[in-house]
């Protein structure tokens, strides 16, 4: 990699980071000549870096106007859930067959950390961004015994928008402690091996959020 498209690659990580966390707020105008400055890049850079990142849905072009983060909004959540749980399915049933106890032991690890951190969230002593740091790398431990890359890769895309929505709203978290009951049931069937009880909680806690957040008015205001 040459020098250029590693500066490129540089602030491309960056931004998307920053995108998905929200601290660069959705619907915000991106400065380039700002960003340049922040990164230690060239504008060049940064304007490669966030035309990728149109791509991907973290940022978007306007006319005249250059680039802005990509708004946030419940319209449509739903649509990007469903395409989420889609491919999630097929990639718990491949973990669960494939998975050994390494994975397992992986598996449990991040589970514990991230509930503990959703407990300590709900009582305001630990940060929303902690917590959903922590809650992706469980999923990502979840599917990496899958055996086909591509729904992981497709996967990835699709779950960073749905990060943003987890960054702007800290009552889903709220939400989401209400059900550490289903998460540990699906835990267990989990480790279990038993692969269509594991698929059948995950799709009831999958509705159950996208109800929360379609339905949610403090979730209106928060975005």
């Amino acid at each position: 990699m040459n020098e250029d498209a590693s500066l490129t690659n540089r602030a491309y990580v960056q931004l998307r980071a920053d995108l998905i966390s929200c601290k660069l707020p959705p619907g915000s105008r991106l400065n380039i000549a700002q960003l340049q400055r922040n990164l230690g890049v060239s504008q060049a850079a940064v304007r490669e870096a966030l035309s990728r990142l149109t791509s991907e849905n973290l940022a978007v072009i306007e006319r005249h106007c250059g680039f802005r983060a990509a708004p946030v909004s419940t319209e449509g959540y739903r649509e990007l859930a469903d395409a989420c749980v889609t491919i999630e399915i097929p990639m718990l049933r491949s973990s669960i067959a494939n998975g050994d106890l390494m994975w397992e032991g992986a598996l449990l690890s991040s589970y514990h950390v991230a509930t503990e951190l959703l407990s300590r969230v709900v009582s305001e002593k630990a940060a929303l961004d902690l917590y959903v740091h922590h809650r992706e790398d469980f999923h990502r431990k979840l599917f990496s015994a899958s055996n086909n890359s591509w729904l992981l890769w497709s996967w990835s895309l699709l779950y960073a928008q749905q990060l943003r929505f987890r960054h702007k709203f800290s009552e889903l978290a709220r939400f989401e402690f209400g059900l550490s009951s289903y998460y540990r049931e699906f835990l267990g069937v989990v480790i279990k091996r038993d692969v269509e009880k594991a698929v059948t909680i995950w799709c009831k806690t999958h509705d159950k959020v996208t109800d929360f957040i379609e339905d949610s008015k403090a979730y209106a205001k928060a975005i």
